[in-house]
């Protein structure tokens, strides 16, 4: 477990969309970043007059949907250091990129975003680096001077404070659904300003005489994919410009509803258009990892007492979705419970002992059988024992299950208790399931992609309530479904798990078993009735 899951443990709340703020040296001058996340690496680059603080709500959609984020505050902006004259170019801007990525230890491709000015030197990086990009999306980008209403030298030389400020006033639009975002963005507006006013005016000369038409045409013929994302009310970079893109790198592209900075106002619209795009990026970045995680597994049990041909045969038959849920280290450990071979009836449980007061990570192996997550699940919450984070990876024609969770308890743990949830996982191996607790409270929503040979992944966005994975699984179970794998997890009280399933059933059947009464209407008679069973509600699935 990671030292940031660590703490969201011990706060109670194991957040997905942490973002940090950090400082980095680059070239021998400070950088101040935002990071966080896993996975499929994105750089954002932020829009001309701000940084990357007023862009949080819109980069945390990213690092919800499996991505490691990386979003600097570049030269000039926020509290990073500007770059010297002779480098303030978008080519200069787009070297100190590829520099910075070097700093914070990125050496695989990135996906590439860019907003505004951003957008200009995310084109100008992808051109100058494409080795080191693997997907392009420009939002609202510069690129096109001809699209601007001041255009050419004599336009950008007339350039007055009445001019910016009408241009700022036309990014930060304030509207009673956008009004925290738009004063966010003034302020960092004004501050940028006042701390060097020079360096500003000179970036906005560099943005509004961007002409990248060679770079576009150029990105074209190597085929580098890029996404064209653009606004309807864009009152600074007109529409006549997305045509230009469009055209230039020969994508249709996507238009949204509102301003230029239409993603401050509109986080959860940033996240669903990008949705495709990002799936697909991480769904083949993941497949790049787990082999590479897999190579690792082999060589981390080579030494152990497990015979190879075992090792072989464990390693061959995991999900990649398993393989990609923690460390090889943790896995390799996992993996290694399983030899030797179970004998019949016999449940094996081994619980490490996590840094956080009275967590463990409780590895489970037994005979696969329908039901078995279900009946683990509500075995655990039966015993008040919370679980923060769970993996599930089976073997069908071995008939096994490695059930793998993280599991918290307000009360210790000792030698007498863990020999009452042997037993009671004992008896669950048997066939003597305990009480399904769910109480449903609020709209569930059931996703399903893949449909391959008759598997699919399964994606269960809920209300976080006591016994929601057991009664998934339950669910699943009663209805002929096979859990080949899972990857469980709480944000900020709502639960989004994903399931390797094979079978088919109705999403809209699911949904309905899932979902409640809305939590204003029916939190009082579940919270009423949760306190009434012998278990704790707070993050018990």
């Amino acid at each position: 477990m990671t030292a940031q899951r660590h703490a969201a443990v011990e706060n109670g709340i194991r957040r997905l969309d942490h973002l940090t703020t950090a400082d980095v040296v680059v070239d021998g001058r400070r950088v101040s970043y935002a990071s966080g996340g896993t996975g499929l690496p994105v750089l954002f680059l932020h829009g001309w007059g701000l940084d990357h603080s007023v862009y949080r709500s819109a980069l945390r959609r990213l690092v919800s949907r499996g991505c490691r984020v990386l979003a600097p505050s570049m030269p000039g902006f926020g509290t990073t250091a500007e770059l010297p004259q002779r480098e303030r170019s978008l080519g200069g801007y787009a070297s100190w990129v590829a520099k910075f990525l070097d700093a914070v230890g990125v050496t695989e491709p990135v996906l590439v975003l860019g907003h505004s000015f951003g957008g200009g030197v995310a084109t100008r990086f992808a051109y100058d680096f494409t080795a080191r990009t693997r997907y392009l999306v420009l939002l609202n980008s510069v690129g096109d001077p001809a699209s601007f209403p001041l255009t050419g030298v004599r336009g950008l030389r007339s350039l007055s404070v009445t001019d910016v400020g009408r241009q700022l006033r036309s990014l930060t639009r304030i509207t009673p659904r956008s009004i925290t975002s738009a004063l966010a963005a003034q302020e960092v507006f004004i501050a940028n300003v006042v701390r060097n006013p020079l360096v500003l005016a000179q970036v906005a000369w560099i943005a509004m005489s961007a002409d990248l038409s060679v770079e576009m045409a150029e990105l074209a013929e190597r085929q580098l994919p890029v996404l064209v994302l653009w606004s309807e009310q864009d009152g600074v970079i007109p529409m006549a410009a997305f045509d230009t893109f469009c055209s230039a790198f020969g994508t249709d592209g996507h238009v949204v509803s509102g301003g230029h900075s239409w993603l401050l106002a509109n986080p959860d619209v940033f996240g669903e258009v990008l949705d495709n795009v990002i799936h697909v990026q991480v769904a083949q970045h993941g497949t790049q990892t787990a082999t590479a995680n897999t190579a690792q597994l082999r060589e981390l049990l080579r030494p152990t007492s497990v015979p190879k041909r075992i090792v072989m045969a464990l390693i061959d038959g995991v999900s990649p979705l398993w393989v990609l849920s923690e460390h090889p280290t943790v896995l390799a450990a996992d993996l290694a419970l399983c030899y030797p071979k179970l004998r019949p009836g016999e449940v094996r449980a081994v619980a490490r002992v996590m840094p956080t007061p009275n967590t463990f990570r409780l590895t489970v192996i037994a005979k696969d059988r329908r039901g078995l997550l279900a009946d683990t699940a509500a075995t655990l919450a039966s015993e008040r024992i919370s679980i923060v984070a769970a993996s599930v990876t089976t073997w069908p024609k071995e008939g096994l299950a490695l059930h793998s969770m993280t599991v918290h308890s307000e009360t210790g743990f000792d030698d007498r208790r863990w020999e009452t949830i042997g037993v009671r996982l004992r008896e669950m191996a048997l066939g003597r399931p305990p009480l399904d607790w769910y109480l449903p409270s609020g709209r569930a929503t059931v996703t399903q992609t893949g449909e391959a040979n008759g598997q699919s992944v399964v994606r269960v966005t809920a209300p976080d309530r006591l016994g929601l994975l057991s009664s998934v699984s339950r669910w699943f179970a009663d209805h002929d479904i096979s859990i080949e794998a899972a990857d469980i997890h709480t944000m900020n009280g709502v639960v989004r798990d994903v399931f390797l399933v094979d079978g088919e059933f109705d999403i809209a059947e699911l949904e309905r078993h899932l979902s409640g009464p809305s939590p204003t209407v029916s939190s009082r008679v579940v919270d009423m009735l949760s306190s009434l069973l012998p278990c704790r509600r707070s993050l018990i699935r």
